[in-house]
């Protein structure tokens, strides 16, 4: 990691032609939730660390990784950080 109190770095990465890279991946982070208690183990309770990702493409981002294991097992996940809008749209169906 980059900085001293992320637990992780992580890419996203899209194949294609051209390819994407993601600078924040919260659904990613979220489900990441589920890996970290099955092969980690945390102690029961509520836990939290920060995912670093995008610096590679220049745009940084941390995202705030809370998880509550009860019982060995994750009970519930939430994700957090601080976004800067980049684009806007409508679709209308």
């Amino acid at each position: 990691t980059v900085h001293h109190d992320s637990a992780f770095h992580v890419r996203m990465i899209v194949p294609g032609t051209p390819s994407y890279e993601d600078p924040a991946t919260g659904s990613a982070a979220a489900a990441f939730a589920g890996a970290i208690v099955h092969f980690d183990t945390p102690i029961d309770g509520v836990s939290q660390l920060w995912i670093e990702q995008g610096l590679e493409m220049g745009r940084p981002s941390r995202i705030r990784l809370e998880l509550n294991v009860d019982g060995g097992k994750l009970a519930s996940a939430r994700i957090g950080g601080h976004a800067v809008k980049v684009a806007e749209g409508k679709l209308f169906v």
